[in-house]
């Protein structure tokens, strides 16, 4: 009991424990994310393109605007997703990392053979 209120009181500790669940808490609902634009961007059917030539090598493209506005804003949210999937995996990672670090700190702060000599002495 001593020792899980040491380490609470270590700032590394705290730290740490709060990136691993920020970071789990990112990654989770990412990950759903992904999977629901995914499935929505699989749903939206592709824009036609219509070419008009004006001149020998000038073409416009004409895509109706509903369903490029809806294309677009998929992958958007797609895109914005996958970016917090990879930050949550970074923030997990680095947050088990300091959270290693405090323990082992609180663990090999001081040798047992120096405690326990002193204690005799």
């Amino acid at each position: 009991m001593r020792t899980l209120s040491a380490l609470f009181r270590n700032t590394l500790f705290v730290a740490g424990i709060t990136l691993v669940a920020l970071g789990l808490g990112n990654t989770l609902v990412a990950h759903f994310k992904v999977r629901e634009y995914q499935s929505a961007l699989a749903r939206t059917p592709p824009p036609v393109a219509a070419e008009q030539t004006f001149g020998k090598s000038t073409r416009l493209h004409h895509f109706s605007s509903e369903a490029w506005s809806r294309r677009s804003l998929n992958q958007a949210k797609l895109d914005f997703y996958q970016v917090l999937y990879t930050v949550g995996w970074f923030l997990l990672c680095s947050g088990a990392l300091c959270t290693i670090m405090a323990v082992r700190r609180q663990r090999y702060r001081q040798p047992r053979w120096v405690s326990s000599s002193a204690e005799r002495g």
